[in-house]
């Protein structure tokens, strides 16, 4: 399956199973407990990682004014918009996404390109928002705490894991879609 190349940039092929397996290895490492993730604390404990973050407003903005997160590879930092930041303090559970995403482009070492392709298409497991996106789904919400605590609903899912009903309705329909679960009638 290719899609056009819009977002992101092109990147090494990985499945979903290689994608999942680093998310696993990723929350074993950073010794994550089921449920929630403190992003706050969790942030503070990248460092011993190698990963770093800064939080910019408006004034200092080192990225454009549309990007909520990013993560820039050559500084090993994720740069978090203030505002976002301000609602991962208050365990906001859209930032949850976002900072997944981000952690997302680190732990898969993604590498930003110059992309000359213009126009071109790549497979879909080789762009690098999606991979993001994937590995934020499966760090934030992973299935195995999903069948663990029998978490098939959107309702469910949302309120275990802290995430909006968005996020949680999109991991549920997708984990459907390829049959790994069944949805709650």
């Amino acid at each position: 399956m290719s899609q056009p190349l819009h977002e992101g940039f092109p990147v090494a092929p990985l499945s979903r199973a290689r994608i999942r397996a680093a998310a696993v290895h990723a929350r074993r490492i950073l010794e994550l407990p089921d449920g929630r993730i403190n992003i706050p604390r969790l942030l503070d404990k990248l460092s011993q990682y190698g990963i770093h973050y800064d939080v910019f407003d408006q004034k200092s903005e080192p990225v454009p004014r549309e990007v909520e997160a990013c993560y820039v590879p050559e500084d090993r930092t994720l740069y978090i918009r203030d505002t976002v930041h301000a609602e991962m303090e208050k365990g906001g559970n859209r930032s949850r996404f976002t900072f997944g995403h981000e952690l997302g482009h680190a732990v898969l070492a993604h590498r930003r390109t110059l992309n000359r392709q213009s126009g071109s298409t790549i497979p879909i497991y080789c762009g690098s928002e999606w991979q993001a996106n994937c590995f934020a789904a499966e760090f934030i919400m992973p299935l195995t705490e999903i069948t663990k605590f029998n978490l098939y609903s959107v309702d469910a899912i949302a309120e275990h894991f802290g995430v909006s009903p968005a996020a949680a309705g999109f991991r549920l329909d997708d984990l459907t879609k390829k049959g790994e679960i069944r949805k709650k009638p």
